[in-house]
């Protein structure tokens, strides 16, 4: 049975007037740690709202924000977790466009503009419709390869993966494994950053060291080309999925991950722990994305009127140590979850009741400087705009 809203007041030590107001987005009084807790508390004991009372209420009036439910695995039931979770704290509701093609999604979009939104976020490419002319404020979140808002910062995480299994691991000759490289997601703009940071490293690069996957179906013959021939003994991959893939296919022909070649992901995601070694990944943080994506969404609604910036701002992103680069092993905790993650950062909660919190953070970095240098790219990026 769900909870109500009664049962919350009890459980948080609120009255029941301040959850209503909370869970109806005009929080008034209640401080930010009780409202994140009623917030919880209402996500996973399936609380509903009674159609009835809202309507006597007038709340189906709230103003409410359209999101593509579409944002790329394997981080888009998190981002829309907290995308949701964030809006409603600032007295948003949202709603969703359902599976389909771009064209749909875009009907969809201009559906709920004449429906009244505040707003609607989406990672559909701009090029692909007037977004100039569009009714409400958008945002898009995408990739810095094309014209966005919002994009992770992955060209700052490739170079840092890059220089860590140079430096500190001594790797000498790396390649790259992508889906494809002019593709529509983040592996044009992760190739170029890898290629960019071995020079800085003042280590050689041939074109054979970067290897397409999709509709390539000599790309593991090329990947052991690398290994036997060309001594290749680092493997940086667009995706965990690619990472996780790469490490099994190389065992089955009796090479060892990591020790006779290196691999390392990006996403950071719950496959990190299915390898015999965890996966140094690439870290996304997913939540601060999120933030991020309210905070523009509500200055774009406040501004209807500015335009998509010619560079997106760009989310920071950190290094998971996991131990496929040769670093210790980390020490992943038990299984123990509220419900399926799909990132690491999905499972601090969880890890944080096992009292393994910070041994578990011991195996994440984010550079000390790095929040500081991506204002100051942010700022930068704005003035040449």
């Amino acid at each position: 049975m769900a909870v109500t809203t009664k049962e919350i007041a009890e459980m948080v030590g609120v009255s029941r007037q301040a959850v209503s107001a909370v869970l109806n987005g005009k929080p008034g009084k209640v401080s930010p740690d009780k409202r994140r807790k009623i917030f919880h508390i209402a996500k996973n004991l399936q609380w509903r709202p009674n159609p009835a009372a809202l309507r006597l209420a007038g709340h189906e009036k709230n103003p409410f924000i359209g999101i593509d439910a579409g944002f790329f695995p394997p981080y888009r039931q998190s981002l829309l977790v907290n995308l949701t979770s964030l809006l409603a704290e600032a007295g948003y509701q949202v709603r969703l466009t359902p599976p389909g093609d771009k064209q749909h999604k875009l009907r969809v979009m201009y559906d709920f503009a004449a429906e009244g939104a505040a707003g609607i976020i989406t990672d559909i490419n701009p090029d692909l419709f007037d977004w100039k002319k569009f009714p409400v404020p958008l945002l898009t979140i995408g990739n810095p390869e094309r014209l966005c808002d919002l994009a992770f910062d992955y060209e700052s995480g490739v170079r840092r993966m890059v220089h860590h299994l140079s430096s500190v691991h001594g790797h000498r000759k790396m390649a790259f494994l992508c889906h494809t490289v002019s593709g529509l997601d983040s592996g044009c703009i992760q190739s170029r950053a890898f290629v960019s940071a071995l020079r800085e490293e003042g280590l050689s690069f041939r074109p054979e060291q970067i290897v397409e996957t999709t509709w390539n179906e000599a790309a593991f013959d090329m990947i052991l080309k690398l290994i036997r021939k060309n001594r290749v003994t680092a493997f940086l991959c667009q995706q965990d999925a690619l990472a996780v893939r790469l490490i099994a296919d190389l065992r089955r022909v009796g090479i060892r991950c990591p020790e006779d070649v290196a691999v390392t992901g990006c996403d950071a995601s719950f496959l990190t722990e299915l390898t015999p070694v965890p996966l140094t990944s690439i870290y996304l943080p997913v939540r601060a994305h999120a933030a991020n994506a309210v905070r523009l969404m509500l200055e774009r609604i406040k501004s209807p009127g500015k335009n998509m910036a010619d560079h997106p701002f760009l989310t920071p992103v950190g290094i998971f140590y996991g131990g496929s680069c040769g670093c210790p092993p980390a020490e992943i905790p038990p299984l123990y979850w509220e419900e399926i993650p799909q990132s690491l950062e999905d499972q601090q909660c969880e890890i944080r009741k096992t009292g393994r919190y910070e041994q578990f953070r011991r195996y994440l970095e984010f550079d000390p400087d790095e929040k500081k240098n991506s204002k100051e790219k942010n700022k930068r990026k704005g003035k040449e705009s």
